[in-house]
């Protein structure tokens, strides 16, 4: 479990310190006291931390809006979700200049997404090489769109009506997806990972749940012990 983290069972062993015939009702009770009183704040079931919980509210724009409309419209059927990379800025140390957005489709429509787009506007790739990465992704004049195969199961929410990444979703994307996020990786991507996790609640069964759903979960769960959050 990383550091900063505790278990019920923790909470528990430290109030019989000095209370040892203290009942699980009133360990329940006092828990849910220091949760509403904000000294500490649910992680996951069973999983808290110190400080109270702040959920990360990302900003739909007018072009998020219209991409996630053009999409939804004519594929009304197909899982997807939306976001802007310029929202990474808010936690890294080195601001990107030119970002792009990520439109994660489900496999088996994420081809037709791709050749819809690449009919209404410029820019469009999907599962980029690492040449387009290198010479188009960061470096274009206007900002690009990029069609991603999505995985099942992977956490979302809906923020004014567009399906959007949870910062969960984010969090491991990054890591695993290294190639397309090249420009947040090594110290950066450590830098992106104290800020979320000092100024939001991240809900760790979340995380490791889709890890795991990447095949990342030991490697995600060792970084995270390795950067003590």
């Amino acid at each position: 479990m990383p550091m900063g983290l505790f278990k019920t069972s923790d909470i528990a062993a430290w109030f019989r310190e000095s209370e040892p015939d203290l009942k699980d009702s009133s360990i329940n009770w006092r828990v849910y006291v220091l949760v509403k009183d904000g000294v500490l704040s649910r992680v996951s079931k069973g999983v808290f931390k110190i400080g109270e919980s702040r959920s990360y509210n990302p900003v739909v724009d007018a072009k998020l809006k219209k991409l996630a409309k053009t999409v939804g419209k004519q594929f009304p059927f197909a899982e997807f979700c939306l976001w802007d990379t310029a929202l990474i800025n808010n936690f890294s140390q080195h601001l990107t200049a030119q970002g792009f957005y990520v439109v994660a489709v489900e496999k088996d429509a994420a081809e037709s997404v791709f050749h819809f787009l690449l009919e209404k506007m410029k820019n469009v790739y999907y599962n980029p090489t690492d040449d387009v990465i290198d010479n188009y992704l960061y470096l274009s004049d206007t900002k690009p769109v990029v069609v991603k195969n999505m995985v099942s199961e992977a956490p979302t929410e809906t923020v004014e009506g567009v399906k959007v990444p949870s910062l969960e979703m984010i969090l491991v994307d990054l890591f695993c997806d290294k190639r397309l996020f090249k420009a947040y990786q090594g110290n950066e991507l450590a830098h992106i990972y104290r800020n979320i996790f000092s100024q939001y609640s991240v809900n760790m069964t979340k995380v490791v749940r889709y890890a795991a759903r990447r095949g990342k979960k030991p490697e995600i769960e060792e970084f995270i012990k390795i950067l003590k959050l």
